[in-house]
């Protein structure tokens, strides 16, 4: 949901009038971030955050084991 509220955001700071520069410095962020999040819709980014929750990781094959050693 954080990577929603900053599309909002950024969105509505480039309604406002803000220059890519100034969203990137006052959001803390890299211009190339407020350029991928102003080229996508709405729905590109919930999809987009959707999607991430439902990647494999490199080591999720490997968890049990990393948990059993940690204990």
């Amino acid at each position: 949901m954080e990577k929603l509220r900053l599309y909002i955001q950024i969105h509505q700071l480039k309604e406002q009038g803000f220059k890519i520069a100034a969203i990137a410095r006052k959001l803390e962020i890299s211009r190339n971030t407020v350029y991928k999040f102003l080229g996508m819709s709405f729905e590109e980014a919930t999809d987009w955050v959707v999607s991430l929750g439902r990647r494999r990781r490199k080591l999720d094959r490997y968890q049990d084991h990393i948990v059993y050693w940690l204990r």
